[in-house]
Order: C-alpha cells, then structure tokens, then sequence
C-alpha cells in the first residue's frame, strides 16, 4: 500500500509539473455569434472532456501543452492547443458538408436535399448589411431569377419580377410572413425580424398556394426564440448619411440663353426678353444651379433591441425597431420613418403546441407626390423638374406668395417649376398603422414509430389604417403656377384581412419508403374601406382641417372580397434516392362571376439524388449530385373587385318634357365571362456539391406560359362605355431563360472565404392578344404578337441632313425639313410582286416606317457576394447588374429637346449648326418643324441600359471577449452602401421601376444615394 501511495503521489507531482490547469471559455457561431449549448469538447488522444452548457459555457481540467477539439453537428471541427490559457473561447464555422439545410416550404419545411421544385434560398445574414426600409429589396442581387427594380425615395416600394413578365396586371409575388399570405408588398414589416427567407419560383413549389402564386412566392419566416436558452438580450444600430452622387451635366445661364436664343432666332422670332442682352429685362444676375441647391444630405438611421431565451416548454422573441430616412430633396420630404414591435412565442406541452406572433407597426412617410389638378401641364416627377429648370429662375422672390421665386411670361416665358418652392410649401404625407397578429395551434393525434399524424389550426388577422394628408397653401410661383386659395385634401384607407386554416400532417415510414402527406382548407376575407374629403378657401392663418374651408366634397367606397380553397400535397421519399412531389388546390374567388370562380391548381416534381445511387461510381470529389424536374399550373386573380360586374351611375341628368329628371344609366360594358390567369411553367435542373461542400453549383432551365391573360380591350365611345376599358381574357405570353448559382466556402486556419454567384436570362415572347391581336402601344414602345412585352418601337435615325440637296433626294419627312434635321430611314412598306412581302420604299416618311428599335427588357441579370474573414475581422463586398437593355429616358429626352425653352442637356452644345455639321444632333429651332422629338433611335434617345452597382461594401471586426464587461459579443462596422455604378446610361437609375406596357420607359427615377454608415451589435 505504501508503494502504491508514493506511485500515486509521484503521478500527481509529475502532472502539475506538465502544467495542469483548470481551462474555461465559450463555444458561439461564427455567424451570428449566438452561444451552442451542446458542443463536445474533447482533450485530443484522450477520452477526457466536457460538454457546453446552454449558454455555450465550458469548464474541464487539462494541460497546458494539449490540444482541444470541438465539435458539433453542422460545425466544422477545429483544434485549438491550449498554451498556457486558462480561457480559451472558440467560433465555430458552419460546415457546408454536414449541415443539411431545412427549408420552409408551403405550409411546411423539407430538408434542403429532399427538394425537387425551384426554391431560392436568401442569406439573411449577408443580406441583412445592406440598410433598408423594405425587405423585399434586400433580395435585389441575391436570387436567381429574381429581379428588384427600385427608387431611391425614402419609403419607396420596389418592384419585385420572378422569373419575367407573367402578367399584364400587377406582377408582384405573394409575401408569406409565419405562415401569413399578407399580400404583394412587405413595406411595413422590419427587416430585422427576419430569420430567413425562400423564394418558390416555380409551378411545383408555388403550386400549394394555387391562384396567388403565379408570380412567385417569397415566404418571410421571423425570428424565435429556442427551448432551454437563457435571456439574451441584444442590440444593433447605425447612423448613416445620404448623399447624391450623380449630377446631370446641365447648362448654366450664359450657355441656357445661347441655346434658347438659338431656337428663337433660327425661327425667325425675336429674342425673349429675359435673354435678349439690349433689353431691361435681360437676366445676368441669376445663375442657379438647381440640382446643388435642391439636393441636400440625407441621413438614415436604425435602432434594434431584441429579447430572446425559452424555457423547457415555451420560447419567446421580443423585438422593438425605429427606423428613420431623411430624404436628400430640400423640403418637406421625402422622408419615412417607422416604428414597430414584435412579440413571438411558442408553447409545447405533451401533445399540444401553440404559437403566437403579434407584430405592430407604425409609419410616416413624406413623400414628392402632388396633386395634379393644381400643378397643370402633365408634370413629371419632381425630380426631373428640379434638374430641368433654367438657371435664370431665382430661388426665392418675395413679392410672390410664399416667397418663392418662378418664371415670367414677359422675361422668360418658359414653363418651369421652381422645385424647392413647390416642396417646401406643398405638405404631403402618410400614416400607417398596422396590425398583424396570428396564432397557430397543433395537436400531435398520432405520434407512433411508422405513423404520425398532426392537427393544425392557423388564423391570422391583419389590419391597417391609412390616413393621408395634402394640403398646398395659397402660393405663386411664377406666372403659370399659382393658387389664389388654399386647398386640403385628407382621407382614410382601411384594409382587412381575416384568415383560417386548417389541415392535416400524415407522416408514414415503411422500410425505405418515406410518405409525408399534407391536406387542408382556408377562408380568406379581405375587406377595404375608404373615406375622402376635400375643402378649399381656408382662412390665414392655416389650420388645415375639413371643415375649416368651403366647396367642400366627400366620398367613399367599400369592397369586399373573399378567397377559399382546398389544398393537398404529397412528398414521396424512395431510400433517399428517389423524390416525388404532387400538389393539388382548388381556389374559388369572388372576384370572378360565379361561373368561373373555381379553378384548380396541380402540380408534379420528380428528384433522383444520383450521388447516393450504389451502380453509379461518381469522382470522389462530388458530394452530392442530384437531378430535378418540375411541370404544373398556377393561377393568378390580381384584379380589381367587381370587374365582372357593370356599374350603373344613378346622377344622369334626363330632359322630360323640358323638366330635369335624375336617374340612372349604364356607363360601363364588361366582360362577365372573366376568369384565371393560368400559368403553367416547367423545369428542370441539377445540384452539385463537390469537395466536401466547397463549391456549390445549381443550374435550372425555366419555360413558362401564361394563358387567359386579362387585358384591357379598347371600345369604341358609341358603346356607351365611358372611360371604362373591358377586361377579357384574350392574351398569352412566354418566358423561359436559365439560372446558374456557384458558390464557393473555405476556412483555413484564421481565414474564412464565402463567395456566391447567380446569373439569369430571360426570354419574353407574346404569343397572342385576343381579337384580332391588335397591338398595345406605351411610351414609346409597342406590344405586338411575336415579340417581346413592350419593345421600343419608332423611327430609324440613319443621320443628320447636310444640304438642301439631301433634303429633297430623300423621302419626304416634313414641310420644314431642312439641313441640321435628323434623317428618318424609309423602310420597305409597298410590295411591288404581289408576294406579300414588302421590297420597296414608298417615298414618305409616316407612321408605316416605324420599327422595333430593341429590347426594353433586361436578358441578362446576376449578382456576387464576397465574404472574407480573419480573426476577428470580415469583409464583404456585394455587387449586382444587368445587361441586353435599352432605356428610354424622358429626362434625358426633355433636355435635348430642339423646340421649347426649358434648360439643357450639356450634350446640346454639339448640336448642329452650319458651322457644326460633324454634329452628333440635330438643329435647334422652336416648333421642330421636321419633329426631330419623335419616338426613334437617334443619338441618346435609347441608351445602353447595362450597369455594375457595387451595393455594399462593409468592413466589421468583432472585439475580443471581455474587452466590454457584461458583453458577451459585440462587433462594430462601416459600410459604403451604393458606392457606385459602372453605367454608360446618362440617367440617374439604371434599374428604374416601370409600367408594363413601357418597361423600358424611365419617367423620372429618383437617384439612389451613396451612403456611408457606421453601425455597432451587442449582444449580453
């Protein structure tokens, strides 16, 4: 015993000599940086070690020459010597191979390799770095086949296109928020809440919510809390600035008067007097640059606390967000500012599970929207006022009322809005307030080895209240803008949407075969309620209320719509090799007569995951490969109440033997026979996973067609349809294109490299109208049987007339046509064989020689996301574009305008004169006898629309442990937002939004600032 004890007490010695030590830390992800609870952590070569607690806490004795190792299911593994610590905290990085993603599905999730349809899938982490109102443009970029145009107002919605143009009408996708279908626009929801984010892009993953998903389907799943977590609380914030970047090279006073006095003197008109240097009123003390004075710096900030943990049973997320975006337009806006809450919880106990989400919101947003029957002359945005207006136009005057400054009829006689004026005088703006609660409740019926089944109760309501306001004050600003009495316009918009569910989950395993069925019903009732009122006069000084005026008018409406439908989908799994998925829904909709207010939805999907077939040898270095195809049928009901209905308007005034009757008349023809939409797409596709998850590569091919398009159909005004176009189910329409998605992960040592790329195109086709497929005309632009949705259309520019000899050898344009004028192609018009095929031209220029002058409709978009890391440092660098467009620009249009006097494009300075005939454009001369403005493709009337936007740029570093006492993990960062864009387009946005018909049309896009933020997050 006595040698026993000195054996044991010499084992004991030699070990403290090694350096024994008691070793501490905390294991979190690299992420996001919230703690594992569970992670193993093992001395290396030994089988001695510890486990995290749940707050990712760990405690264990060891050496200090050894080595630890950590690791956890759908981490990557890593190694850390000891050296002498006594704290060692570890971030663990995902790892790609082992961590087999779930995916929130309709009405479900699935395991990311049980997939068969299109389902793109957003990183909210990455996404989440770009600072933003609206969630929906965070996707800008991100997603193949997802394409997000947007404005650069404070508040905007974007416009979001999944997979081409499906429909004439409104295009958006659904938006499912928990399970909640809340319509065609997320604006009012925070971006912070956001936990992930999965867009259905084709038939079979769309297919489960039938007539709303033939656009596409964005589901928006929220944060929650976890089971068995402590209270973490965190905070994240920024503070940005706003600054516009670009600036449209206009003229200053000396050039604007030139030019103007150019188109005035080649018409043989005199000089006006405001730029005639022998008359009094010459102007030679005004010079102002509107676009220096008129954009100011903005600022943009956002404020994030957030409450989570869970107990055994219940988990629970609190958030509050304030979100504020200063606009950079001098004035009363545009801003937005919002402020929201959010409370998540679940509750399970035994059987049952219950969840609740309650989410409020409350917004302000001014914006640069004015009241047309006050601003006359079909204004365009006020954007393009402010770079338009003449420099020899003063800011301020205080001899007008509101003391701002405007054009002369007898000095300028120009019509020209003093931009600045109009938005600090105009107050316009609205308030949001909204509501959306839901509440779920499952009930596990059967819970056995080969049978399970599942009960689900889901019901949401969803309110918001709209209060608008515009008052415009008394004003003059200048000689044709002007109100001698105030007006105020204020109203209230209500919408509603209640919503129950109810279906059931039938899970079945035998052997290899894997059965997950679903079946349910849901009601859906939306109602909208409006109120209008309108007053004018009101007294000095303003106190803008509706009942403070005279010539005062109310109205009103109220519409009520209702959704319901049947649903059933079922996934068949055959030895993970083996995937099937058939989905079926039956959606009646008020919105179409009782007729046609069904239609069913199906679809089918097949996958073979070939990497896990035994008879097929794959190269050992891919991973996971497997093969996918899609074919079914959505539809589409975005249209507005009632269209199938007539109205009957009860004030038509009747002569009855010289007496006034009142009654009622029918004033609108419809079509009762409207139905769906019906989009049937196919698809088919691969995924590759290859060296042990460090590449990722995805490739679909996509072909939809759209049939029973709704379309406007013009009638003739003897119909007895007044301003009222029918609408018929007359058109279809084709697009398919490709998708490619790579990415690449690596972590070596202290290094960290996470890079994705996407690219799409895309092909449009209109395959018929209805009727006799007469065309449909926008701006600039037409819509025709075997092309694409609205093509640029007009005249052929082949150049610039030199001499009167030129003018009369070429085919008759114009009475005034004369050298300096552009010289419009005369294209093949008259068949002179009688094959039916035009060979000859007809020697006069008219509406048959115009043609397609390209596409307005982008064939190639793609994005690219970089990621690096060291140590506690990362990097990201985000970019997006596309390419194979050309834009139409109306600003760009105005300011090379030949005739008129507003101000000038500098482009205007190489036009054509008899000194200048190696002139890019054409003469300027008032009236623009030979219409040189007409729609064609002369010199920067369509330009080239492919960009490069860096959208991010953002550089963080996380503190080490402790440096802050309390504070678990905190990370600071800065980050350059729109940096730049690589552009050859002389507007400000590229990717602008617009109107289906004239896609490539930019009416007037306000410029999307730079900016640049600093943002800290805490978490304790």
């Amino acid at each position: 015993m006595l040698w026993i004890g000195f054996i044991l007490l010499l084992s004991i010695s030699t070990v403290n000599a090694q350096g024994t030590l008691t070793v501490s830390g905390t294991v979190v992800s690299a992420d996001d940086q919230e703690p594992l609870p569970g992670v193993n952590i093992l001395v290396k070569g030994t089988a001695k070690g510890t486990v995290t607690g749940i707050d990712g806490s760990y405690s264990l004795e060891a050496n200090s020459s050894d080595v630890l190792v950590f690791s956890f299911v759908g981490f990557a593994s890593q190694e850390v010597e000891v050296a002498n610590r006594s704290q060692v905290d570890v971030q663990l990085q995902s790892d790609f191979t082992s961590l087999d993603e779930v995916v929130v599905v309709g009405y479900g999730t699935q395991q990311k390799s049980d997939i068969t349809g299109s389902v793109g899938i957003v990183d909210a982490v990455e996404m989440k770095k770009f600072a933003t109102s609206d969630v929906s443009q965070l996707m800008q970029g991100r997603v193949a086949g997802v394409q997000v145009n947007s404005d650069g107002q404070p508040g905007a919605a974007p416009n979001v296109r999944i997979r081409g143009y499906s429909t004439f009408g409104n295009a958006q996708p659904l938006y499912v928020i928990d399970g909640v279908p809340i319509g065609t626009s997320p604006r009012d929801f925070n971006p912070n809440d956001v936990e992930s984010v999965q867009v259905l892009k084709d038939a079979s993953a769309g297919a489960i919510y039938g007539s709303r998903a033939a656009n596409g389907v964005i589901i928006i799943t929220t944060k929650k809390g976890k089971q068995n977590m402590p209270l973490k609380i965190s905070y994240s914030g920024y503070y940005g600035v706003d600054k516009v970047w670009q600036r449209i090279p206009v003229l200053g006073r000396e050039d604007y008067q030139m030019i103007v006095n150019e188109v005035r003197t080649n018409a043989n008109l005199p000089l006006l007097p405001g730029n005639d240097p022998s008359s009094p009123l010459f102007v030679d003390d005004v010079n102002t640059d509107w676009q220096e004075e008129g954009l100011k710096t903005g600022s943009r900030q956002n404020h994030n606390i957030g409450f989570t943990g869970g107990g055994e049973h219940m988990t629970y997320n609190v958030s509050l967000d304030y979100f504020s975006n200063k606009g950079t337009f001098v004035g009363n806006g545009p801003d937005y500012e919002r402020y929201s809450a959010r409370i998540n919880t679940t509750t399970e106990k035994g059987i049952f599970k219950f969840g609740q989400s309650f989410y409020y919101a409350h917004s302000h947003e001014n914006t640069l929207n004015y009241n047309n029957t006050v601003l006359t002359g079909s204004r365009p945005p006020l954007i393009v006022d402010l770079v338009e207006s003449v420099p020899t136009m003063p800011i301020y005057d205080e001899n007008n009322e509101g003391g701002f400054g405007g054009t002369e009829a007898e000095i300028h006689n120009v019509i020209s809005l003093n931009g600045i004026g109009m938005n600090s005088l105009f107050k316009n703006y609205t308030d949001v307030d909204r509501i959306l609660a839901s509440g779920y409740g499952e009930l596990q019926l059967i819970d056995k080895q080969k049978h399970k089944l599942k009960y689900k109760l889901n019901l949401s309501y969803d309110k918001t209240i709209a209060h608008d306001f515009s008052f415009i004050p008394a004003f003059r600003l200048g000689y044709f803008f002007s109100l001698n009495d105030a007006q105020l316009d204020e109203g209230n918009r209500t919408y509603t949407t209640g919503l129950v569910e109810n279906t059931l989950n039938y899970n079945l395993y035998l052997g290899k075969h894997t059965f997950d069925i679903l079946v349910g019903q849901m009601y859906q009732n939306n109602q909208f309620y409006d109120a209008f009122g309108h007053t004018e006069q009101l007294p000095k000084p303003y106190f803008p209320v509706l009942d403070n005026g005279t010539n005062k008018v109310s109205a009103g409406t109220k519409t009520e719509a209702v959704l319901s439908s049947y649903l059933g989908r079922v996934n068949y799994n055959y030895d993970e090799r083996y995937l099937v998925t058939t989905t079926f829904r039956r959606d009646g909709s008020s919105r179409f007569s009782p007729d046609n207010r069904f239609g069913n939805f199906g679809s089918v999907a097949v996958g073979w995951r070939v990497s896990n077939e035994e008879f097929i040898s794959l190269p050992e270095f891919v991973d996971n490969l497997k093969l996918r195809a899609s074919y079914g049928q959505l539809g589409n009901q975005n249209i507005e109440d009632y269209l199938y209905s007539p109205y009957i308007n009860s004030n038509i005034p009747y002569n009855f033997n010289g007496e006034k009757v009142v009654g009622g008349l029918q004033t609108s023809v419809v079509s009762d026979s409207i139905k769906w939409e019906v989009k049937t797409s196919s698809n088919i596709g691969f995924d590759l996973s290859m060296f042990n998850g460090k590449i990722d590569f995805s490739a679909e091919y996509y072909n939809s067609k759209t049939e029973d398009l709704l379309v406007g159909v013009p009638i003739p005004f003897s119909v007895g349809s007044v301003d009222f176009t029918p609408l018929v189910n007359a058109g279809s329409m084709r697009n398919h294109g490709f998708e490619f998605v790579l990415g690449y992960h690596e972590n070596s040592g202290d290094w960290s490299f996470d890079v994705s790329a996407n690219l799409t195109t895309l092909k449009n086709e209109v395959l018929s109208l209805g009727g006799n497929n007469e065309p449909i005309y926008g701006t600039g632009s037409k819509t025709e049987v075997g092309s694409e949705v609205g093509q640029h259309f007009g005249y052929e520019a082949i150049g610039i007339f030199q001499s009167e000899d030129e003018v009369a050898n070429h085919a008759i344009q114009e009475a005034g046509t004369a050298p300096g004028d552009i010289i419009f192609k005369d294209q093949l018009t008259v068949d002179t064989d009688g094959d039916g095929i035009p060979d000859a031209p007809d020697g006069r220029i008219d509406q048959a020689d115009r043609v397609f002058l390209g596409s307005a409709i982008p064939s190639l978009n793609y994005g690219l996301n970089l990621t690096v890391g060291y140590k506690n440092f990362d990097l990201t660098v985000f970019t997006s574009g596309a390419s194979g467009f050309k834009i139409n620009s109306r600003m760009y249009r105005d300011l090379m305008l030949t005739t008129d006097y507003i101000n000038r494009h500098e482009d205007i300075l190489d036009r054509w004169t008899p000194e200048n005939t190696d002139a890019d454009y054409p003469r300027v001369i008032n009236g623009d006898p030979n219409i040189n403005q007409r729609n064609s493709d002369r010199k920067g009337y369509l330009q080239d629309g492919k960009y490069l936007r860096i959208n991010t740029v953002s550089i963080g570093y996380n503190l080490p442990d402790g440096v802050i006492k309390g504070i678990t993990s905190a990370r600071v960062y800065f980050t350059a937002q729109n940096l730049y864009t690589f552009q050859a387009y002389k507007g400000y946005n590229p990717d602008f939004t617009a109107e289906v018909f004239s896609p490539g049309f930019d009416f007037g896009s306000f410029p999307k600032p730079r900016t640049l933020m600093l943002g800290v997050q805490l978490s304790l």
